[in-house]
């Protein structure tokens, strides 16, 4: 099953220094380049005290509709297939003759 649908819009939430975020971000580097329903907004933290307040303690954490992925490590696997499945869920939501 070929699923067109737009690239899902992800918020990654890091700040620098930070050798989780690297890690993480290794991991969505990896999928992005191997995928295409995916675009991965990287914001820092420490440039919005509100985020800042939010997210200090859980970094990385990467988020799609405001559902949290993961939070502070993320693995090839687990992520990829959690992408899949909103990406499937989004298809068939997406459609008015079901």
């Amino acid at each position: 099953m070929l699923l067109k649908t737009e690239p899902m819009q992800l918020q990654f939430y890091t700040k620098p220094d930070c050798p989780l975020c690297e890690a993480a971000k290794a991991v969505l580097q990896n999928i992005e380049t191997k995928t295409a329903f995916i675009k991965v907004q990287e914001i820092d933290i420490t440039k919005n005290m509100g985020l800042f307040t939010k997210y200090k303690h859980l970094i990385p954490v990467l988020e799609l509709d405001g559902q949290q992925l993961f939070v502070h490590r993320a693995t090839y696997w687990k992520l990829m297939w959690q992408l899949r499945w909103h990406r499937v869920r989004r298809y068939f939501i997406g459609r008015r003759d079901l």
